[in-house]
């Protein structure tokens, strides 16, 4: 009679499982309020949105907010996410529902990287049917409101307090926010040309993997073409694009993760490997890495790095595998990283193995670090011709 209880209770237990399973996958598939605040460089703006931010938590059912604001724009000493971010921490609203967007360096920007901001397992924040706050004390919060609504399948309202109407000294047109590019894709494209998931180079060829487009032009960016991502990488259409895929440069070919599955591709061919456990390629591994999103890496010698959006992780060769070593900010483990280039945040890394240099994109810059993690060539834009 125990037995036959005991094997009952594991039945109800395993069913109880399974439907509560079933009940998380749904509530997290429910459409969600989040609000977005807008960042400035100036500190005493910044803080007067952090203040309109919590007000309007106080009164409104709020699942996530995203602070979005780069390091450094315009000559400004501040990182406004993470000032955002500490400054709605000290006001009650809890850490773990405030996500930081730590590009964006202007309005557009504001809009294009916050849209795509993804949470720790790699799925974006925003999601269509989802209710977004667009909060500021400016009314630029209108224009970005507007885009998302018109072009995101959101229900998007924007809510301020200050000015509603143009300031005289307002030097960009917020207006054509929503009102400019109809086309989304290329809006998106132009308020961050270019920013690349992946480049490489074949012969005196390079190419840029931006989203589903491929931008391929020569040294001198004299002769450039768009073409799309399915002709030349046919089979990544066949992965999962609700997550974050990051690349790995490692010489002739690319690890890429998706989810918890990792592939190899060999630059030349392009052809994909059977896939393997992306927990198991690093011993180790802290749980965070394991389990959470990162954007890129790279395999130098005997040392793989990591880079998500706030920070970056280093594992060293141990016999087949990878183990490892330590995690931290840009700032702890990278010498002479650039303030504004914040915590991380890196696009795409491509490694000239030659030189034993690594090429770092982020938000239309990019910089070089040697074999040793030292920057070696500050941060340059990538000045590439557009091309409809």
């Amino acid at each position: 009679m125990k037995n036959v209880l005991s094997a009952a209770w594991k039945i109800v237990s395993i069913v109880s499982m399974l439907i509560f399973s079933q009940l998380s996958k749904g509530f997290a598939d429910q459409p969600k309020n989040v609000m977005l605040v807008l960042g400035s460089a100036d500190p005493a703006v910044l803080q007067e949105r952090v203040n309109v931010a919590s007000r309007l938590y106080q009164t409104q059912a709020i699942h996530i907010l995203i602070v979005s604001g780069g390091c450094g724009a315009h000559g400004s000493q501040s990182c406004e996410a993470t000032a955002m971010y500490e400054g709605l921490v000290a006001k009650g609203v809890p850490a773990h529902k405030i996500y930081r967007e730590e590009n964006a360096k202007t309005t557009v920007q504001n809009y294009i990287f916050s849209r795509k901001l993804r949470d720790e397992n790699g799925r974006k924040i925003i999601q269509p049917k989802d209710t977004v706050f667009v909060v500021s004390n400016h009314w630029h919060a209108i224009s970005v409101a507007a885009r998302l609504q018109q072009h995101d399948g959101v229900q998007a309202r924007f809510y301020i307090e200050g000015a509603i109407t143009p300031n005289p000294n307002d030097k960009l047109d917020y207006v054509n926010i929503f009102h400019g590019e109809p086309n989304n894709s290329k809006f998106v494209e132009k308020g961050a040309w270019l920013t690349p998931d992946l480049m490489w180079q074949e012969g005196s060829e390079i190419f840029y993997l931006m989203d589903a487009m491929i931008y391929r032009t020569n040294a001198n960016n004299t002769a450039a073409e768009r073409i799309p991502r399915a002709s030349l990488f046919p089979t990544l259409e066949q992965l999962d694009k609700h997550v974050q895929w990051a690349f790995i440069d490692n010489d002739r070919h690319w690890y890429i993760r998706v989810a918890d599955k990792l592939f190899s591709m060999d630059k030349k061919t392009k052809i994909r490997s059977k896939e393997r456990s992306w927990s198991s390629f690093i011993l180790n591994m802290p749980l965070s890495w394991k389990n959470g999103a990162f954007n890129t890496g790279y395999i130098l010698g005997d040392e793989l790095l990591l880079f998500a959006n706030d920070r970056i992780l280093i594992a060293r060769k141990k016999g087949k595998y990878f183990e490892f070593f330590r995690e931290g900010s840009a700032q702890e483990l990278i010498e002479n990283w650039p303030f504004t280039w914040g915590k991380s945040n890196v696009a795409a890394v491509t490694v000239d193995y030659k030189k034993k240099e690594a090429i770092l994109f982020r938000n239309m810059e990019f910089l070089k670090i040697d074999a040793q993690k030292k920057v070696i060539e500050k941060a340059q834009k990538l000045k590439l011709t557009w091309i409809d």
